[in-house]
């Protein structure tokens, strides 16, 4: 990936003025270019208001087709606001950078969370769980009920929801963030016909089909999350694209109770939200968050945000600190404190907005669409001529996971921000203060020392 050149607020060591906004310090590179921790700097005696702002990298600017999709994200998204979505606070130019500022949001990603209490053997409880998924079904019961200026619904539909697109604040706030990749009726420009948006271990069936969705399709991609918190079983992430594209394409699911003891109340809920066929699931999130509030009240009525911020603040305990840190040099005026934050310690403890509008998407040839039958071919060998052997042609699926922002793709490489998060969690994993549960290898060798042993001291009692 290209990286973004250095500029004045990278190297300068105080703040720099940029707009409406006082970029106090680069946490890092997105896909569209460098991301700040920012102020906004509001009008009277108010000390301001945190945010995020990604500036875009200079190439982008010429873009026509980034252009356009810059503009239809505008659109969109700043006409949200409701507490279970960040916000997006702006998008313009400044001095001919174009730029988008964020929410800022204190906490981290579900994703960061479910990674974390499992690395310590921990759980989400059930009623934890149900009450993450009716907020997220509130954030996305308004989204889908979102109109334009003249009142016109715009039939918005995320398309991206996962554990990375939903913020769990450290005051027990739900949040879904990104809504770059959805699909609405004020886009004007179109995703090309080889691109599918979305986390493909999230994605409704007709998504993973290329077919065109509604508001149905994040009601299974809100169910999926829910399956995985309920079982505590984490999907696979990696792996043959064209393989997990086909079970996005025709999945089989089981009740998350045959992993976790559930109501089987709970069960059936879950399983009404992952059916194959729109038609068979509940119509719209408001109807699926109704259905898990009942739940909620029946089986953890005292299930709350302060749970939740409880839970969060255990399993972020160092981070919570830090971050307190930053969110006070954040809002501080005039020069920076004498001890800063070293920036060593910033990518782990960025807030998840500075992720927002870093989208999953798969790529394929355009008339490629995986079906109940797809042949995977291993191109490193070489293969017979279709019209040598009689047999149709055989579509090869030449997919490939990328990420991409406003549809412009990074193949290849995760943005410095996403992998220096990533590289974080995996070091805490390797630190000498966490102790690696041993292998099968390492229990081979166990046994082969102990049993080596065994026999000196046989061999000394006999000799002696």
């Amino acid at each position: 990936m290209d990286r973004a050149p250095e500029t004045e607020a990278a190297s300068s060591p105080g703040p720099i003025p940029f707009g409406p906004y006082t970029l106090v310090r680069r946490i890092g590179y997105g896909g569209m270019g460098e991301v700040f921790l920012a102020r906004e700097e509001l009008q009277g005696e108010s000390p301001g208001r945190a945010c995020v702002v990604k500036k875009v990298l200079p190439g982008l600017a010429g873009n026509a087709n980034f252009l356009a999709r810059f503009r239809d994200e505008a659109r969109v998204v700043l006409r949200l606001s409701h507490p279970n979505i960040a916000r997006v606070w702006a998008m313009g130019e400044v001095s001919g950078a174009l730029y988008l500022a964020m929410e800022y949001v204190a906490g981290k990603t579900l994703n960061r969370l479910a990674w974390r209490l499992r690395n310590r053997g921990k759980s989400l409880s059930v009623g934890l769980v149900l009450l993450i998924g009716e907020r997220m079904c509130e954030g996305l019961a308004y989204a889908h009920d979102a109109t334009d200026e003249q009142g016109l619904p715009l039939h918005l539909v995320h398309r991206d929801l996962s554990p990375a697109n939903v913020c769990i604040s450290y005051a027990g706030e739900v949040k879904i963030i990104d809504f770059g990749a959805a699909q609405s009726t004020l886009k004007q420009a179109q995703t090309a016909p080889s691109v599918v948006m979305g986390s493909i271990s999230y994605m409704a069936p007709e998504q993973a089909r290329k077919r065109r969705v509604d508001r149905r399709a994040d009601v299974y991609a809100t169910g999926v999350v829910l399956w995985e918190l309920l079982a505590w079983r984490p999907l696979a992430q990696k792996g043959d694209v064209t393989e997990r594209w086909k079970r996005a394409a025709y999945p089989q699911w089981e009740p998350p109770g045959q992993h976790r003891p559930l109501p089987p109340e709970v069960d059936e809920v879950v399983m009404k939200a992952l059916a194959v066929e729109p038609e068979a699931r509940f119509p719209d999130a408001a109807a699926f968050g109704a259905a898990l509030r009942q739940l909620r009240e029946k089986y953890a009525p005292g299930v709350g945000e302060a749970d939740l911020a409880r839970v969060m603040g255990e399993a972020f305990a160092k981070e919570k600190v830090v971050e307190d840190g930053v969110l006070a040099e954040l809002l501080r005026r005039g020069p920076p404190p004498q001890r800063p934050i070293p920036e060593r310690d910033m990518p782990a403890f960025a807030p998840p907005t500075a992720l927002a509008f870093e989208h999953r998407a798969l790529d394929a040839p355009a008339g490629f669409v995986p079906s109940g039958e797809v042949v995977v071919i291993d191109e490193s060998r070489p293969q017979a001529r279709p019209e040598a052997t009689g047999a149709p042609p055989v579509p090869t699926p030449h997919s490939r996971e990328v990420r991409v922002a406003f549809d412009v793709e990074q193949p290849g490489e995760e943005s410095g921000l996403v992998r220096a998060i990533e590289e974080g969690e995996e070091a805490e994993v390797s630190s000498p203060t966490a102790t690696p549960p041993p292998s099968a290898r390492g229990w081979l060798a166990v046994g082969l020392f102990l049993a080596a042993l065994a026999v000196g001291f046989l061999l000394v009692w006999l000799l002696g």
